[in-house]
């Protein structure tokens, strides 16, 4: 989990570059430790927040260091909708189209994001 002392430790008030857009909780340092991390592995980067219910995600991914997929945001309601978001279905949120971009296939009813096990770690320190 990026917590906010990772964060800061990572610089994470640097500016970001122009696929990272403002409002996001991705930021470049995050970005470039992600690109470091995976120069000899695949590796993605989520992050998702709800609300009771709707929610937003992000997600990006790096191969060998080089970026493979996204960033993509998105969120469940035209009102959370951040500059570079997509409102889109649970089913293709950020997290689970970058959970399949890294060939993970859902389980039978269910989506890549349960499959992984990612709802157990519902409750980490909020990095803003």
């Amino acid at each position: 989990p990026m917590t906010q002392e990772a964060l800061v430790h990572l610089g994470a008030a640097d500016p970001n570059d122009d696929r990272i857009k403002p409002g996001w909780m991705l930021r470049r340092a995050t970005a470039t430790l992600g690109k470091h991390m995976s120069a000899d592995r695949t590796l993605l980067y989520v992050f998702a927040e709800t609300f009771g219910g709707p929610g937003a995600q992000e997600a990006v991914g790096w191969r060998q260091g080089r970026l493979f997929f996204g960033p993509v945001g998105t969120c469940d309601l035209e009102v959370d909708r951040e500059l570079g978001y997509q409102v889109a279905t649970r089913r293709d949120g950020a997290v689970n189209r970058g959970l399949r971009a890294i060939g993970v296939h859902a389980a039978p009813g269910t989506d890549e994001y349960e499959t992984v096990g990612l709802a157990r770690h519902g409750m980490i320190d909020r990095p803003r």
